[in-house]
Parts: structure tokens; sequence; C-alpha cells
């Protein structure tokens, strides 16, 4: 977490910084909440219950939770600054809550590689993104807490880690904040990249499924597919990598800001404004993210179930012998049906391609063999433990 409010900066007018972390946090705060209750009403409802079944969505759920106590602790912190045991706790709240959900994010962009690449169920690790995300946030701040290195800091005059030494100081805060929540973002970008080779992958194999293509291994045409690929599933592209791309952003922005800040601690006009950034980044952070929220393609389709639940009772009953559609496959992004004209002929991906069948999840989460997967909305094959 970035420097308080305090009086380090050579501005007598700290009512800058005030109106900039109330700008952003209350915002962001308040649609927090707003989609917390809207999220919670979705999941209540068996009309829209089903498109937020999913990992991934929940590990969000978790994030957004992480993020309004970071919003009303990081608000506090920045505006009560004063010496005593109530600065030590209101460092470790939000570095707490902050690193708990950057861990999140990292949990959402690795389960999906995990599950589509490897096959792995990612309910049964949804617990170990949670229990293990917790665990090393809790021992990343417990124990600078414990060891009195978080309070009133007599150099900065504000709340933040203290020491009179600052070489120990910045090896508290790399090893205790910055270097997690990099790897955090640097993951999350390794997640990515790895979908993108997937989805070559995903293409090659269509390709190979589909009976009018003639597949062929030469690099130049394999190169040529790659380029093609991506340009295919740029709408899927995009919308996974906004995450990453986000968490990159801030993430690696504000730990740069705070070393630099720790290292070079004199009282400037620069320092100054870069301070005003951090803090800026810091509080729009609940904004940024509940705005990526609000367009979450599974939270959009049960709002669009709960505007019309005559049609998904059309649709639950629209073919006699389909299982439900709690049952079947989901998606993270939908897709076109001009960007996948092969998918209602070609067998899917992950699960179901390495089991050498087509087909639905049964009640208990296998594969209904020798079932035709519906083709009204495209899909890459995204199964609901994701």
């Amino acid at each position: 977490m970035s420097l308080t409010l305090g009086p380090r900066s050579s501005s007598p007018s700290t009512q800058i910084y005030a109106r900039v972390v109330l700008g952003l946090l209350i915002p962001g705060v308040t649609l927090t909440i707003a989609l917390l209750i809207l999220c919670g009403y979705a999941a209540w409802n068996p009309v829209s219950r089903r498109y937020l079944d999913r990992v991934s969505f929940r590990l969000l759920i978790y994030a957004l939770v992480a993020h309004l106590v970071f919003g009303i602790t990081y608000t506090a912190s920045s505006l009560m600054v004063f010496p005593g045991w109530q600065c030590a706790l209101l460092v470790f709240l939000p570095d707490l809550s902050l690193m708990f959900s950057a861990g999140m994010f990292f949990c959402m962009a690795f389960n999906l590689p995990l599950v589509l690449a490897h096959n792995v169920n990612g309910q049964k690790m949804e617990k170990y993104y949670v229990l293990g995300t917790m665990l090393v946030s809790l021992i990343c701040n417990v124990v600078p807490y414990a060891s009195d290195k978080l309070g009133w800091d007599e150099i900065n005059g504000t709340c933040w880690y203290r020491s009179t030494n600052p070489a120990d100081m910045m090896r508290w805060l790399i090893g205790t904040q910055t270097f997690w929540i990099m790897l955090c973002a640097v993951g999350e970008v390794g997640a990515f990249l790895t979908i993108i080779g997937y989805l070559v992958a995903y293409e090659l194999d269509m390709r190979r499924f589909h009976p009018d293509t003639q597949f062929k291994t030469n690099s130049t045409e394999a190169s040529h597919r790659a380029g093609s690929t991506i340009l295919k599933f740029r709408n899927i592209i995009f919308r996974v990598g906004l995450y990453p791309l986000v968490s990159c952003l801030l993430n690696i922005s504000t730990s740069v800001i705070d070393v630099y800040q720790m290292k070079y601690p004199e009282s400037s006009a620069f320092n100054w404004r870069l301070n005003l950034i951090d803090l800026a980044i810091y509080a729009g952070r609940p904004l940024i993210y509940g705005l990526l929220a609000a367009t979450d393609p599974s939270l959009i389709r049960a709002l669009r179930a709960l505007r019309h639940p005559e049609y998904e009772s059309k649709t639950q009953s629209h073919v006699p012998g389909w299982p439900t559609p709690s049952a079947c496959l989901s998606t993270v992004i939908d897709m076109l049906p001009s960007e996948v004209e092969e998918t209602s002929t070609a067998p899917t991906l992950g699960t179901i391609l390495e089991e050498g069948k087509e087909g639905c999840l049964d009640d208990q989460g296998g594969i209904k063999p020798n079932t035709l997967v519906p083709t009204q909305r495209a899909s890459i094959d995204v199964v609901c433990h994701i």
C-alpha cells in the first residue's frame, strides 16, 4: 500500500489528496456494494443461478469482497493519519485485503488454463485457491504487524512501514508485499499466454476434425494459422486479457512507485506528484475492477435471464431429452457463430477431447457419451466447473 495522507508532501494543500482518494473510493465502494447485492440476488434466484455457478465467478466475488474491505479501510487509513496502535491496524487491513484480492485475480487467471489445458477439476481446486491465497496473505501481513514493522513512520510522518534503518524497511516492503503482488500480476500474464497457445491448438484441432479442411503441417502454414487464430478469437483474447492487463498496469506501477518512495523519501514537488498518482491508483482499484466485474459475461447472461424469465423456461424445454442447462457446458466468453463455424461438427477440446467423446455433463459432472452439443450459441469448451 502507498503512503497515506501525511505531511511528507512539499505542498501544504493535502485537500487535493483527500479529494482524489474520496472521489475514486466512494463510487468504487458504491459500485462494489451494488454488484455484490445484485450477484447475491442473481445467485439466489433459480432462473439466473445456473449462470453464476462457476468457480471463476465465485473467485471474482471473493475479490470484490476484499476490494470492499480495502476501499473502506484505505479510506480510513488515508484520512485518519496519527500515531497510535490504530495506525498499525490501518496499514495491516488494507495490505491484507489488497494482497488477497490480487491473489484471487491470479487464481481466476490460473484456473482457466489449468482446467482447459490440463483437465483439472476447478471445483476441487477452489478451496485450495482460497485457502492458499488467504494463508500467503496472512503470513505476509501478520509477520510485519507482529514484528512492529507497521505503524507511524517518523521519517515520512505517516502510517506505513516503519524502521530506523531504510534498508530494513525496503526489505520488509519487498519481501512482504511488492514481490508477491508483482508475482500475481506476472502469473496472470503467463496464464493469459497459455490460453492463447490453447486457442491456437484448439483451432488446429478443429481444422483437423473438420471434414472439408486439408490438414497441412509445414511451418509456414502453421504460422499463418496461428496468426489467423488470434484474429478469429480476438474477442475472447481481449476479454480474457483484460484482467491481466489491468493487474499489470495497477500492481506493477504501484509497486515501483512504493519502492521508489521508500528509497527516496525526501520531500519534493516530484515526490508529491508521484504520491498523488500512487494514491489515485490504489483508490481507483475498487472502481476499475468493479467496472470489469459489471461487464462479466456470466453476470450479463444472469441479468438477461432475470429480465426475460419466460425465455429461460422455453430454452430448458426446447429439446426433449436434453440435460438441464446447469448440467451442460457453460462458457467464459460467448462467441459469435461466425467466429467458430466448426464448433457444431468437431469434437470439443479439454476434457471431452481427451476422453474422445462429445457431449454435456451429467448431474454428477461426468460426460454423457454420444450427445451432441447444442449449436445455438457457439463457444469455447469451458465446462461448468471452470
